[in-house]
């Protein structure tokens, strides 16, 4: 697959080779994941985007070798169990111009942000918008559920899927070997490359301030904190019986659409109820060594008052909310209202899943933040 990716971008130098053993374990083990024949072939279009997303960022960085020299100065990561607000809240705050984020279309081709009035002319934009219309017309949850567009703020996960070390791969497919090898891992260099896809994206916008986002964080808060000690991190809470069923139902359309009829709901479920406790677990961990370095907030006071949510988390980290902002924001959430008046659509049981079980192994998570 290297060849493939060096021949469709003319670039060869790939960079640290480190990525190749979670490339290698990924593609031993599809062989035995169930994909249908369609499946297939977008499970090797997926990966070999992230390989020429690889490329294309190493030729970046020696092409921008002045960027790589600029710090990341203290990000505001929003982080928490999938499901939970995280996209809404990025979104959210993204509306706010003293931020700078990674659009989607720029996590598959990284290279510096053009004006934004250039982007219908680059071709990587229109392939990208090409390529994200495909999968959301067999998928259409994921514009549902996850509000992704091309042109919008997308979350790090995208980028950290570059070094083939990531939570992404086990929730789209069903690969066991991979899913345990993968949370072994130190994430620390995956987390510095990705800082290094950041400076080459914001190479033309170096003082502003990044806004990130990614639910995987709250396993890998450690390696976070450790490429970004000053980071300022949004963790969003929800009770799990509420939020792991909707996970799920998220996830499992990934699953169907690389798996067709051989999609497991049951086996989604059995992962990611397993998967997000050891997250929550990891978090909690590393937040009672560095106090105050992460706001946590409840998903049903955003849900409540979305714009003194915003004012909360602008106050504990000391940030100014300007009021050009703030319209921007409230114009966002208008076009942009709540689907669902309700805080469950789906239980464990849908899932083939226990509430009692769920309850039992989360229960003390629950009882830590109050559920």
């Amino acid at each position: 697959m290297c060849a493939e990716a060096a021949r469709r971008t003319g670039l060869e130098d790939f960079g640290k080779p480190d990525f190749h053993e979670g490339l290698d374990r990924l593609l031993d083990e599809l062989d035995s994941a169930n994909l249908s024949p369609q499946g297939a072939i977008a499970a090797r279009e997926s990966i070999l985007g992230h390989l020429t997303g690889r490329l294309r960022s190493i030729d970046g960085f020696k092409r921008h070798a002045e960027a790589m020299l600029r710090p990341v100065v203290r990000p505001l990561i929003v982080t928490g169990i999938v499901r939970s607000g995280t996209t809404a809240l990025h979104k959210l705050l993204s509306m706010d111009p003293q931020f700078q984020g990674a659009e989607h279309w720029l996590c598959a081709a990284p290279q510096p942000r053009p004006p934004r009035s250039a982007w219908s002319d680059n071709p990587d934009f229109r392939n990208s918008k090409s390529i994200l219309d495909g999968m959301i017309a067999q998928a259409p949850e994921f514009l549902e559920d996850h509000g992704m567009a091309v042109d919008t703020v997308e979350e790090s996960l995208n980028l950290l899927a570059q070094r083939f070390c990531t939570n992404m791969f086990p929730s789209q497919f069903v690969i066991p070997r991979y899913d345990f090898w993968y949370r072994m891992q130190d994430d620390t260099p995956s987390y510095r490359h990705f800082a290094d896809n950041l400076r080459l994206i914001g190479a033309n916008d170096p003082d502003r301030r990044w806004l990130l986002k990614n639910p995987t964080d709250t396993l890998s808060l450690h390696e976070v904190l450790a490429v970004f000690p000053d980071a300022m991190v949004v963790q969003t809470h929800r009770d799990p019986l509420q939020s792991i069923p909707s996970v799920v139902n998220l996830i499992s359309a990934a699953h169907r659409m690389f798996c067709g009829e051989n999609a497991d709901a049951a086996r989604v479920y059995a992962r990611e109820e397993e998967f997000w406790e050891l997250a929550l677990r990891r978090a909690d961990e590393v937040k009672a060594k560095h106090p105050g370095q992460v706001f946590d907030v409840q998903f049903a006071d955003f849900v409540r008052d979305q714009i003194g949510f915003v004012h909360r988390i602008y106050d504990h980290f000391g940030l100014e909310l300007s009021a050009q902002a703030e319209v921007a924001m409230r114009g966002w959430l208008a076009a942009n209202p709540r689907r669902s008046t309700t805080m469950q659509r789906f239980t464990p049981e849908d899932f083939g899943g226990s509430s009692d079980a769920l309850k039992e192994r989360y229960a003390a998570y629950r009882g830590r933040y109050g559920y």
